[in-house]
């Protein structure tokens, strides 16, 4: 029980530094783009990504031997990593930061949606009114900059959420016995042909971006931000039902936040502060939630 209790702890600790990275990257991208477009900071992000990652975890990586394998792999690192951010940076392209933000972020409420549908969880009422509440309050954080105009820029935002949920379900089905860490570096190895197709399009990159301080924030971005996040990401999924877990992830949006009042020293609002409060409150009814054929907790006994 005490060990039990500690690897918990420790769970959380790390979903923490995840939540925190991820974050970070959002006022940190907005530094980025004073010195190179989406599609610049996107390679870079990645190609810094693949690079951290094979310092980290290359000398045991484990590169997967079947053909579907690898496959499913490609279509997972294409789904979780191209599609995703692509999709997200042109959507984001043609709507309001905080609109973005909220399409976004019903990454959590489709996971918990897929899990049910495709892993056949089971989801339990204080996990589904955690979830809801989580999401309502990340609206309310975002509610006095919302600016709805109906457009492509809103399908193109639903799809990267869509297509990043489906990819957390894709991991979860068929890696979840597989090496998380393998399975992280490897979707960089898939994903950045294509970034590089996309990003270095005529137009699409500009070589004089390239500046000491872009490069900086770009290894920021790429190691802890993306490299050290996902592999968290990867390792607390494949650990823990998706939907056990899917409501903690408003603490990202409502952590961005906190970063951009401290770094771009945006204001705050009172709907930030009932935001906040919403979105903590959908937490810890999610922390009591159960996962699980008739109430009882799911646990995944399978160690890294």
């Amino acid at each position: 029980m005490h060990s039990a209790g500690v690897n918990r702890y420790g769970d959380a600790m790390l979903f923490l530094v995840m939540a925190s990275a991820w974050a970070l990257n959002y006022p940190f991208v907005k530094f980025a783009l004073l010195y190179e477009g989406p599609e610049g900071v996107v390679l870079f992000r990645i190609i810094f990504a693949l690079i951290f990652a094979l310092a980290i975890f290359g000398r045991n990586l484990k590169w997967p031997s079947g053909k579907r394998e690898n496959l499913i792999l490609l279509v997972y690192g294409f789904m979780n990593i191209v599609a995703f951010m692509s999709f997200w940076l042109l959507g984001e392209s043609t709507e309001t930061s905080a609109l973005s933000s909220i399409i976004i972020y019903t990454f959590p409420v489709l996971t918990m949606v897929f899990s049910v549908i495709f892993l056949g969880e089971k989801v339990s009422n204080l996990k589904i009114a955690g979830t809801v509440l989580g999401f309502a309050g990340l609206i309310v954080v975002f509610v006095d900059h919302l600016i709805i105009k109906p457009g492509i820029g809103l399908f193109l935002l639903l799809l990267a959420a869509i297509s990043w949920a489906s990819a957390t379900i894709v991991f979860k089905k068929y890696f979840a016995n597989q090496d998380s860490r393998s399975v992280n570096t490897i979707q960089f190895v898939y994903a950045l042909p294509f970034l590089a197709l996309f990003s270095l399009a005529p137009g699409n990159f500009t070589v004089h971006g390239l500046t000491i301080q872009f490069l900086l924030i770009a290894i920021f971005m790429g190691s802890i931000g993306t490299a050290i996040a996902y592999a968290i990401f990867l390792y607390l999924i494949r650990k823990y039902p998706v939907s056990e877990i899917s409501s903690f992830f408003f603490l990202v949006p409502a952590l961005s936040i906190i970063f951009s009042l401290i770094l771009l020293h945006e204001v705050s609002t009172v709907f930030t502060y009932a935001g906040f409060a919403m979105i903590s409150a959908g937490i810890f009814l999610s922390s009591f939630g159960r996962t699980g054929s008739g109430g009882a907790k799911v646990v995944n006994k399978q160690t890294e």
